[in-house]
Parts: structure tokens; sequence; C-alpha cells
């Protein structure tokens, strides 16, 4: 197996786990959804990078993983990207603070797992040589 893609999978975990706990200390109880996301998608990314470790899954199960990654955190930040444009365009009084804030955070957490998922299918590719 490819350990660049063991270590690449470890590093996004790390990255969803830290992004999560972030939004959860700059916007308290509202980001308890968010926390459980990353810190769940850093907890299966890192079991991924293991069980490939260890020739119990198969490569493209971490790919996947970084597929599915970028859809749903992609989604997460253009759904909360509309919703802080609602709030600046219609509610003017509402605070913009927390979709700020989520926006940011999902956009590293999105840019994070596209990157990863074009990384490792280079990395897949190489090893196939």
């Amino acid at each position: 197996m490819n350990s660049r893609n063991e270590r690449l999978l470890h590093v996004l975990g790390s990255i969803l786990i830290i992004c999560g706990f972030l939004a959860y200390y700059y916007a308290g109880s509202k980001a308890i959804s968010l926390l459980i996301a990353a810190i769940g998608g850093g907890a299966i990314a890192w079991t991924i990078a293991y069980l490939q470790k260890i020739n119990k899954v198969s490569e493209w199960y971490g790919f996947g993983f970084t597929f599915i990654s970028s859809i749903i955190f992609g989604q997460r930040c253009l759904a909360n990207l509309m919703a802080l444009i609602g709030i600046i365009q219609n509610r003017l009084t509402s605070n913009a603070y927390h979709k700020s804030i989520y926006v940011v955070l999902l956009s590293i957490i999105c840019v994070s797992s596209i990157c990863s998922m074009i990384v490792y299918y280079v990395n897949l590719e190489e090893s196939k040589k």
C-alpha cells in the first residue's frame, strides 16, 4: 500500500477535527453539528488510513472517503454561504457572526478534502506504475 496516502488521510482527518473544535470554540453550542461531523469525518479518515496500513481495505476506500467528504462539506459550505447572503440581504438585524465562521471553516474543510482527493488519486496512479 501507498504510505503517502495513509499520511494524507491522517492530515485530512486532523484538519477536519481541528476545524470542528475551532467552530465549537468560536460559535459555542450552535456548532455542535459541525463539531460532530468534523470529528466523525476525522475519525473515519484515521480509521481508513489504519486499515490500509494493515492491508484490510483497498486504497480506493480512502479515495472514496475524500470524494464523499468533498461533496458533503462542499454542500454544507454552500448552504451556509447562501444563508449568510440571505441574512445580509434581508435581515440586517440578524447576527451573521456564526454563519461567517461556518463559511470560513467549511471552506477550509472543503478545499482540504478536494486537494486530498486530487493528491490521493495522483498517488494511486503512480503506485500502479
